[in-house]
């Protein structure tokens, strides 16, 4: 003999019904059939109860009644209705006549409560006995109650398992039964629940007494899987487990199986199967003593809301005995069940899980035990902190993986998620972790993706600035994006897009649409900290943050980004130029919380300048000299100018081009070059700020004290003699103008040189940039870096270069 078991959405519409009656027809054995409520009714039988109370609820029995009589109507045929239809009629009767008795007792005790909650599987397992009687299937309508013997909890009946056994395997022939699950009775024939999700363990204990062939439960999806798919948006089927390894899953939040179920069919070594009643032909999740044939080390990722810790601290625990055990027994008196439990080697603490529901409980009954404790400072305050989450990672064979745990938490913590507690069993088949509830989600996605998706990597973009390099790096993004997906498996969504006026997001990715009409569909935004905030709040994994602005207040906000372990990647030369300890606090930031500062297109657009400096400092060497060419917007006005154009006309082609910054000024000041060499000698070891630098300039005073862009290029037009002059002179000695830095004896210049055709500079064309580095290997001969040094297209693949490091990481 077999058992199955249809849970509420199996049994709640025509289509399904008519699918449990095919699979109930290609059984070839006598089989017990357990059907849960429709789906949503003890939930609604709930409601019912609760209004009870208040006696408003008439409407609530109305509605519920309606949705069984449109079933009947939907499934039985005329002739078949009238008896059902009764039936329900009746139930519903003594359903109200309950409520009443609340209401005018103003009374609802367990006892009560319970009996109104087995209406609903009474009511389908009727219901459904009589379509398939209609459909020409033998079968006969069971009441679990008489035969399920259970204690005096109403509502969470522990079962008395011998006498169950014995009723059930004297009672039941070899013949097809229906029969409702969740409700048993006590000695004193009282109906009591065996807890919510009881239909599983109705199904398991006939099979436990049946010495059943094997346990079907059934559901609306194909079986376990390895994570919630509510939370992960593409798990994958489990398609075999160990009843250990079923058990702590279910337990931990996988709701296709109820926990107590496991032990009935484990005792007798009863296989049980996990199948979709849409989808019959799948195999589902085959849960048997061996578990799974192949060497799976985690089968799955699960977790557990709700969620409070409870903190038992003081010194006065210390090698004090019996103290655990006053815990437990204090716990236990106020009737709280124990999630997780992990305790401190020095004795000084014990921090419990439990279910937000019962922590005012177990504080006042531990406050009660403890009170003489607590008065003589020997224990401090209990500490209930509400609103966390238990995650699980799960698996018979994680015990033999060496660094597993290692890469639990390495990629819990690469993702900003803070670790509240840790428990791992002795059998190693359960890493608990405990995070904040707004972590739930992200960490299951975390650890789901660390051990399960391995062929896609989702990595989640927040990108502000539009502008010419913004543009470009979107092309980018947009050209690569398919070549990733395919060829490395990476996939780049773009969850929000900002400029300096208006923000746009999206929880599944900007599409080419959504980025070109931007400007129409973003959203005004107060201050660029909304765009930050609502970031944020989206607590993705692998977030990384792009700056393609010249922003000062976009780079205000790396420091919030780091400190939530969002990843940054920036142009902007702004933040590394600032104040040294500004600076060396970002890159302790991103240390510190498992995140990622790239900055190296500040200083040469794509030219790897600060990862050579880093790597040759990485390798032991020194920098003892650098003389470099650093901007190239400044680079290519200075070679373009020949004394035949006006010096304003060649800048602005510059600005045109995308070589400068959006105010071209700040490179014609000398502030960009300035900037970029203060950063490189950083990253070279000098502790430098901006004072430090000479700089020699060669702008007339007008054109510095411009208020805007429009007064600027008028002024440089009005000075054009002095840029003649400057041009003619160096022409006159056959030598080219460049803006030079230097760093050299540890100190700091920039200013625009005549260079003589000796110099390695002297054939820099273009936009290009070149950096000379001078080491204590590269003594006589320099290191040399030269390329492009300015440009959209050039800066934005820079940009993209940082990113895919951060992603490959």
């Amino acid at each position: 003999m077999m058992v199955m078991k249809f849970g509420g959405t199996s049994v709640s519409s025509l289509k399904n019904i008519k699918h449990i009656h095919a699979i109930a027809l290609a059984k070839k054995e006598p089989f017990i059939m357990v059907v849960s409520a429709l789906s949503g009714t003890t939930d609604s039988l709930e409601q019912i109860a609760v209004a009870a109370l208040a006696g408003n609820y008439q409407d609530l029995v109305e509605t519920l009644k309606s949705k069984h009589f449109n079933l009947v109507y939907q499934l039985l045929q005329p002739a078949h209705q009238t008896e059902v239809v009764v039936y329900i009629q009746q139930q519903f009767n003594l359903l109200e006549n309950i409520c009443a008795g609340i209401y005018i007792l103003s009374e609802l005790s367990d006892k009560i409560k319970a009996r109104i909650l087995s209406f609903g599987e009474q009511l389908s397992a009727f219901i459904i006995h009589k379509f398939l009687i209609q459909e020409g299937l033998e079968i006969e309508l069971l009441d679990s109650r008489p035969l399920i013997k259970a204690n005096h909890n109403y509502l969470n009946a522990e079962v008395n398992l011998e006498k169950t056994e014995a009723l059930i395997s004297t009672y039941v022939k070899q013949k097809n039964y229906i029969t409702g699950g969740f409700i048993a009775t006590n000695n004193r024939d009282e109906t009591v629940l065996l807890g919510r999700g009881g239909s599983d363990y109705t199904a398991a204990l006939y099979a436990y007494a049946l010495n059943a062939s094997h346990l079907e439960i059934w559901s609306d999806v194909n079986g376990m899987q390895t994570a919630n798919p509510k939370l992960v948006s593409n798990p994958m089927l489990i398609e075999k487990l160990s009843y250990k390894e079923a058990f702590e899953l279910a337990y931990f939040g996988a709701k296709v199986l109820y926990p107590p179920s496991i032990r009935p069919v484990r005792d007798k070594n009863i296989p049980l199967y996990l199948k979709n009643t849409l989808n019959p032909e799948q195999a589902g999740t085959f849960i048997s003593i061996n578990g799974s044939d192949i060497e799976q080390t985690i089968q799955g990722v699960s977790s557990l809301a709700n969620i409070s810790v409870l903190n038992i601290t003081g010194v006065g625990l210390v090698q004090k005995k019996g103290t655990a055990r006053r815990v437990f027994q204090a716990i236990e008196e106020a009737e709280v069940n124990v999630i997780l439990i992990t305790q401190s080697c020095s004795e000084q603490s014990i921090c419990l899980g439990i279910s937000n529901s019962d922590a005012t409980r177990a504080k006042l009954s531990l406050n009660k035990a403890f009170k003489y404790e607590l008065s003589v400072g020997l224990m401090n305050p209990l500490e209930i902190s509400n609103d966390y989450a238990i995650v699980a990672v799960i698996g018979d064979n994680m015990k033999n993986r060496v660094g597993l745990s290692g890469q639990v938490f390495r990629a819990l913590g690469e993702n900003g998620i803070n670790i509240t507690a840790i428990a791992q069993g002795s059998s190693e088949r359960n890493i608990s972790i405990i995070v904040n509830k707004i972590d739930e989600a992200k960490a299951v996605h975390v650890l789901h993706e660390k051990f399960f998706e391995k062929t896609i990597k989702q990595i989640h973009l927040f990108i502000a600035g539009v502008g010419n390099v913004g543009s470009a790096f979107l092309k980018v993004i947009e050209k690569q994006h398919a070549h990733l997906l395919e060829a490395h498996q990476i996939n780049i969504k773009i969850i929000g897009l900002a400029n300096s006026k208006k923000m746009l997001f999206s929880d599944e990715g900007l599409n080419a649409t959504d980025l070109k009409n931007f400007k129409d569909k973003g959203l005004n935004y107060q201050s660029f900290d909304d765009f930050i905030r609502k970031a944020k709040s989206y607590n993705l994994r692998n977030s990384i943050f792009i700056d393609n602005t010249a922003s000062e207040i976009v780079s205000h906000t790396y420091e919030y980004l780091l400190q939530n372990s969002i990843s940054v990647v920036t142009c902007n030369k702004i933040a590394c130029s600032g104040p040294f300890k500004q600076y060396k606090y970002l890159l302790h930031l991103a240390k510190e919380h498992n995140a990622h500062f790239k900055y190296e297109t500040s200083v040469g657009a794509a030219l790897p300048i600060i990862k050579t400096i880093q790597d040759l400092i990485l390798s032991g060497d020194e920098i003892i000299k650098i003389q470099a060419v650093l901007s190239g917007s400044l680079n290519f006005i200075f070679n373009e100018y020949n004394g035949l154009k006006p010096f304003s006309e060649i800048v602005l082609k510059a600005k045109n081009e995308g070589y400068t910054e959006p105010n071209p000024l700040i490179d014609l000041s000398g502030l960009d070059v300035m900037r970029k060499i203060l950063i490189l000698s950083r990253e070279a070891g000098f502790e430098k700020e901006m004072s430090d630098i000479s700089f020699k300039g060669f702008l007339p005073d007008s054109c510095n004290d411009a208020s805007n862009l429009e007064k600027f290029f008028k002024e440089l037009l009005k000075n054009e003699a002095h840029f003649k002059e400057i041009y003619q002179h160096a022409l006159s000695k056959g030598c080219k103008l460049k803006v030079v830095a230097t760093l050299e004896n540890g100190k700091l210049s920039v200013a625009l040189n005549e260079i003589s055709s000796d110099s390695s500079l002297y054939n820099l064309e273009g936009k290009d940039n070149v950096v000379a580095l001078h080491t204590e290997r590269y003594f006589n001969e320099p290191m040399i870096i030269k390329g492009a040094g300015a440009g959209a297209v050039v800066t934005a693949s820079g940009v993209f270069s940082d990113l895919m490091y951060i992603v490959n990481r």
